[in-house]
């Protein structure tokens, strides 16, 4: 089970933890999932997942990504809210951002996908990583991208170096790891395309299945 204490948390303006754990127990409703179904796939309590539901906490990037996975849905999804058909400026101080405990920030540049494309910038401290250990989520192809400084990446049993508009794609289905090697922050951005599009462009907004009851346990 993924550790939730270390959780890298969601920082971003209120009421975002909110709007975030509604979105996610919409999904999950409409997907006929208990708690326990979600948190068995996305490797977490129920309990944790509760608690994000009720907005009373936030979450790593590799555990969100894995519940937004277990519900059918983009991590884009649950943090933006707009609906798809719409693309207005979004500006900078919009962003949500996702700050790792492991010295990294990460700002969502895309609102929800048509296509299941999500695109992230992150800033690295000196020596901050995307964690302490490797992770993979859900079925995508990523395409990482180093703006400034020197990063490391491994992918399954390999390592790459990458300096300045150096970049690597690789499957997400891969344990991967990034981190900061230089001797000043470094800047990336992650690409991700999932291989499956929605079928519903935008899942919080679609009528819910006719034979769908209210009653979803938890």
């Amino acid at each position: 089970m993924i550790s939730e204490s270390t959780a890298a948390v969601v920082n971003s303006p209120e009421p975002t933890k909110d709007q975030l754990g509604e979105r996610l127990r919409t999904a999950r409703e409409r997907a006929r999932l208990s708690t326990r179904d979600v948190a068995a796939r996305a490797g977490v309590s129920a309990g944790f997942i509760s608690q994000l539901e009720n907005g009373k906490r936030g979450a790593s990037v590799g555990v969100l990504k894995r519940i937004s996975t277990a519900v059918g849905i983009s991590v884009a999804d649950l943090l933006s809210d707009e609906a798809p058909a719409s693309r207005p400026v979004l500006r900078a101080h919009q962003r949500p951002v996702l700050s790792s405990d492991g010295g990294l920030q990460k700002l969502l540049l895309s609102r929800p996908p048509i296509q299941q494309l999500e695109v992230y910038e992150g800033t690295f401290e000196v020596g901050g990583s995307t964690g302490a250990e490797a992770y993979a989520h859900d079925n995508a192809q990523e395409l990482f991208y180093v703006l400034s400084g020197h990063v490391q990446i491994s992918i399954g049993e390999e390592n790459h170096i990458l300096g300045p508009r150096d970049s690597i794609e690789y499957l997400s289905s891969i344990p991967h790891r990034a981190v900061n090697i230089g001797a000043t922050e470094a800047q990336a951005i992650w690409i991700t395309s999932h291989f499956t599009p929605p079928q519903d462009l935008n899942p919080f907004t679609a009528p819910a299945p006719a034979h769908q009851t209210s009653g979803t346990s938890s």
